[in-house]
């Protein structure tokens, strides 16, 4: 598999995220937020990663899409964890 991409998304108090490919979607999680999302989140990113036997570094980008606030703690999390993954 070529060309990963995650995809971090938060509605309402649900964090999505999604493993897409070139053909689409090849694998989501769902989250609740909740006082421990920076810790969900890397669960939830392991998870999708070791259940399709892909390496971090096969990552070519993580993708925000979501507009928050820069103060939310949300926000804070989402971006420290893109930078967590990015080298």
């Amino acid at each position: 598999m070529q060309n990963l991409k995650l995809q971090l998304k938060i509605q309402n108090f649900d964090a999505h995220i999604y493993l897409k490919g070139k053909r689409g979607i090849v694998d989501h999680e769902d989250l609740t937020i909740s006082r421990n999302l920076d810790t969900l989140l890397i669960r939830a990113i392991d998870k999708i990663l070791s259940r399709n036997r892909i390496s971090r570094l096969s990552l070519r980008t993580l993708e925000i899409p979501a507009k928050l606030k820069d103060g939310a703690v949300s926000n804070m999390i989402l971006k420290t964890t893109k930078a967590g993954l990015e080298v």
